[in-house]
């Protein structure tokens, strides 16, 4: 969120600039952010603003004057500030962590394939002007943040560094219209018929049947999309059926019948093709909840997405999408969708699917009893942070309970912020965990929350409910009961053997209404199905099928990895 388009090479933007010599790894910079749309250059984004003690490696950045907001401009004298994003992080090796999976940086992503710079490392930064820079939190603070009195007793014993910001809802818009939708509308009539496409073709909502979709899956099996002109259409409609629904959705469940319940799908096309064949298509009397991370890592999220298109075109009451943490911008540009939407289509698309993730609901509340959700559920209110803090804290943070009707009230048209809307980011990222209380996560630096069985049967007696259902975390037999007992939250993960290396199950939950109320869940498990060898990641950035990639790699030695055949 927020990310900014920069040139640390571009003198009208840039004011000054400053050097820093960093003697150890880590240098104290927590993040780092590219520039948005080229994916070049390195910004520092976050990092810590003090030194522990004298010597402190990760205080070396602050205390050598670097700021948040400057851009890596120069490393050891050699310009960098056209290269790559991903080139840059491998030269300096300055680790951080992974957001995704919490775990230290191993490998090298870039496509130079640089080694890490020898130590002492001089620097030296863009400086630009101040509106480039992202906010810090004071700037945030004394913009208009609203803070928690720090005088409350509850409080005292907080460390000096600690934030304690209150938990906002943004209210939702009366109406939603987004410039990049209606500038496509009549880009799109613009596009020439397909020349030589034998498949079939979308002339709108009533088009989309069974055989429509099973030849389309065929065909996606065989390298074949659909054409450009068609994939367009079908995303715009699909944006103007999201656009209209609630932040929350209910799913009436009638009694006989059922409900089945996706997890995360991650572009993975032969297994969810094969997920098809166990559960069928969806239908008035077989809807599907498609609860977030239908795209990122699996190479074949293109068509993976248009495959849920489809199906919500077919039967828009009967097939019900919520976002997950990886239908954002930012996790698009890294982590593969946008890199593969530019690879089969052209990269004019991707600000329309960030539109569609911006309308998807967050959550749904199947037959007022099971909440659906892709993360978790509201975290602490004030949000407590502070440096240090670790996966052993445990802390009751709220009071006051958020209630259903103010989920689907909120604002949903955005990007993750903490900050600014700290309720879309529990929704999408919080984690359970076992000891009661909130605890902090380590999925990002800060900002992200675990819940404890406490919390979440707090929030599900608050609002009559009896289930929570999540999707979020690999499982190793596709689901996993987190919490147990009368107010069950229970995880599936619908992505098997993720990113072709976690050897997981993957599994489906069913809930079925007998006698007025939903039982269950019933689980379908199924295994990981054999593909062409395209790797997970190939589209992410820095991977080999990345459009920056393939560009750089034309101009050098060959690859190991041929992308598959593309025609429509």
């Amino acid at each position: 969120r927020d990310a900014k388009t920069f040139d640390a090479s571009d003198p009208s933007q840039v004011v000054s600039t400053h050097t820093a010599e960093y003697k150890k790894r880590p240098f104290g910079v927590l993040s780092y952010a590219p520039s948005v749309g080229s994916g070049k250059g390195a910004m520092v984004w976050k990092m810590n603003e003090k030194s522990r003690y004298p010597g402190d490696p990760q205080g070396q950045a602050w205390v050598g004057g670097v700021r948040t907001g400057y851009a890596i401009k120069a490393i050891a004298g050699t310009d960098v500030s056209k290269w790559d994003f991903w080139d840059i992080m491998d030269l300096i090796d300055d680790k951080i962590l992974d957001n995704s999976a919490g775990k230290f940086q191993a490998k090298g992503k870039g496509g130079m394939a640089n080694s890490p710079a020898a130590l002492p490392l001089t620097i030296e930064y863009a400086v630009f002007k101040q509106e480039m820079a992202p906010e810090s939190s004071a700037a945030v603070a004394d913009n208009g943040g609203s803070y928690v009195d720090r005088n409350d007793p509850r409080y005292r014993d907080l460390p000096p560094d600690a934030t304690l910001q209150e938990y906002k809802i943004p209210p939702a818009p009366a109406s939603y219209t987004s410039p990049d939708v209606e500038q496509l509308r009549a880009y799109v009539r613009t596009l020439p018929e397909p020349a030589g496409y034998a498949g079939p073709r979308y002339r709108g909502p009533g088009t989309i049947d069974k055989a429509f979709v099973d030849t389309m899956i065929a065909n996606f099996k065989n390298g074949q999309l659909l054409p450009i002109k068609d994939a367009y259409q079908m995303a715009i409609d699909v944006f103007d059926i999201l656009v209209k629904e609630k932040t929350l959705g209910r799913v009436p469940v009638p009694e006989g019948k059922k409900v089945t319940v996706i997890g995360d799908l991650h572009g993975q096309l032969f297994d969810f093709a094969h997920m098809l064949t166990l559960i069928g298509y969806p239908s008035p009397d077989n809807p599907f909840v498609f609860n977030g991370d239908f795209v990122d890592r699996g190479p074949w999220s293109v068509e993976v997405m248009f495959s849920l298109l489809a199906f919500k075109l077919m039967h828009p009451q009967h097939v019900f999408m919520n976002r997950g943490n990886h239908e954002s911008e930012m996790a698009n540009h890294f982590y593969g969708f946008f890199g593969e939407v530019e690879a089969k289509y052209e990269k004019k698309m991707c600000p329309l699917f960030a539109e569609i993730f911006r309308a998807t609901p967050l959550c749904h509340v199947l037959n007022n009893e099971v909440f659906v959700v892709h993360g978790g559920i509201p975290g602490p209110d004030p949000r407590v942070w502070w440096k240090g803090i670790n996966n052993q804290v445990g802390f009751s943070g709220r009071t006051i309970e958020i209630s259903l009707a103010e989920i689907e009230n909120s604002n949903r048209f955005m990007e993750p912020n903490p900050k600014e809307n700290p309720l879309m980011v529990d929704l999408l990222w919080s984690d359970p965990k076992g000891k009661i209380g909130y605890g902090p996560s380590g999925r990002m630096s800060e900002g992200i929350y675990l819940f404890g069985p406490d919390v979440s049967e707090a929030f599900m007696r608050n609002n009559n409910l009896k289930m929570c259902l999540r999707s979020h975390e690999v499982k190793a037999q596709g689901y996993r009961y987190d919490h147990e007992g009368q107010f069950p939250v229970i995880t599936v993960f619908s992505a098997p053997n993720y990113v072709d290396k976690a050897g997981n199950k993957a599994a489906v939950a069913v809930m079925t209404n007998r006698g007025g109320s939903l039982q269950g869940p019933e689980f379908i498990q199924f295994d990981a199905q054999p593909h062409p060898p395209v790797p997970s990641g190939a589209y992410a950035a820095g991977g080999p099928l990345h459009p920056d990639t393939v560009a750089a790699r034309d101009e050098g030695p060959s690859s190991d990895v041929t992308p598959p055949p593309r025609s429509y």
